[in-house]
């Protein structure tokens, strides 16, 4: 029991170890103004997406556009916060060439910018805390790992062309814990979701200072 109660005391104040590499595939090659009009595409829009729940995505959704008004820009939305104003504009499908540009000319908004969610995956076995009690609660055990992949790209509405490309993979390790008489055991309680708002955090940060000039 005292074993159990050393566990659950840890489990409210864990911290996993976390590491997190960006690669550019392209470098981005503008200067974005704090003023430039940026349209985030919807974040279920990318079948990769819908591993997480719904409210998981709306929240990762939010936190780009905070992490955009914390960096000064103010004309950055979320596509489906414009559905009005593009379907006046007579723009229905932003895989065509013609009705993206119209973005631009109608709308004043030069980018768009998109996320698709790679490899999504965890790593370690399901233990119960105490074993005769399911109702204890579960941790990873043994070699935890959980890990993702991302793409960030933002693209040209006036031309297609894709100016910044970049891959941020994010894993989050278990810790050894010392549970007594000598015994650690390999404990993770990140979630999946918590390693993507990760790397959605650092990747979007990477690329507002990349962009910059």
């Amino acid at each position: 029991m005292k074993k159990v109660l050393v566990l659950l005391s840890l489990a409210a104040i864990l911290v996993s170890c976390s590491s997190t590499k960006i690669y550019p595939r392209i470098k981005c090659h503008v200067c974005l103004s704090k003023s430039d009009g940026i349209l985030l595409l919807p974040l279920n829009w990318q079948e990769s997406f819908r591993q997480l729940s719904i409210s998981e995505q709306n929240e990762l959704e939010r936190v780009i556009l905070e992490i955009f008004r914390e960096e000064g820009f103010t004309q950055v939305a979320l596509y489906d916060q414009m559905d009005y104003e593009l379907l006046k504009a007579g723009i229905k499908d932003v895989n065509d060439p013609l009705q993206r540009a119209n973005i631009d000319l109608e709308l004043g908004i030069p980018y768009l910018l998109g996320l698709s969610l790679g490899e999504l995956r965890w790593t370690g076995d399901w233990q119960n805390l105490e074993p005769s009690n399911t109702d204890a609660g579960t941790y990873w055990e043994s070699d935890t790992r959980v890990s993702n992949s991302l793409r960030i790209a933002l693209m040209e509405t006036a031309t297609g062309e894709v100016i910044s490309d970049y891959a941020v993979t994010t894993t989050i390790d278990g810790l050894p814990i010392p549970i007594g008489d000598g015994e650690s055991a390999s404990l993770n309680f990140a979630s999946l979701a918590q390693a993507v708002r990760i790397s959605v955090r650092k990747g979007i940060k990477n690329f507002v200072a990349d962009c910059s000039c």
